[in-house]
């Protein structure tokens, strides 16, 4: 299920605590890849490193990817728009997003129509 609300990174560190609380989990290592990275960092933010002895970002998202003076090498608004604007239409974006998320818009590139629907579910 994909939710409307409470698809964020506070949420997703708010579950992540629930669970590690609901299993008593104690010295976890926490490892976060891709958006799991962004998840990782903001469950220590928000709620600690009582239940962790590790964490590990692999290839994690950045904290900041907007362009500003402090970012030069961000990228700028009018990106983030067009992808807020390719966001209403949820179903498409996910199908569109699979292409460059998995690379297929590389050239030579063999595109598994498995793996794109995959990702759309």
């Amino acid at each position: 299920m994909q939710p409307w609300l409470g698809n964020d990174m506070d949420t997703y560190a708010d579950d992540l605590a629930g669970l590690l609380d609901a299993l008593d989990v104690k010295q976890a290592m926490l490892v976060g890849h891709s958006t799991g990275g962004g998840e990782v960092s903001h469950y220590v933010g928000r709620h600690g490193t009582g239940r962790v002895s590790k964490i590990a970002l692999i290839g994690a998202v950045p904290p900041v990817m907007l362009k500003s003076d402090k970012n030069p090498g961000g990228m700028p608004i009018a990106e983030f728009d067009k992808i807020r604007l390719g966001t209403l239409d949820r179903a498409n974006f996910y199908k569109d997003l699979a292409i460059p998320f998995y690379g297929y818009n590389r050239a030579r590139a063999h595109r598994e129509q498995g793996i794109i629907d995959e990702f759309w579910r």
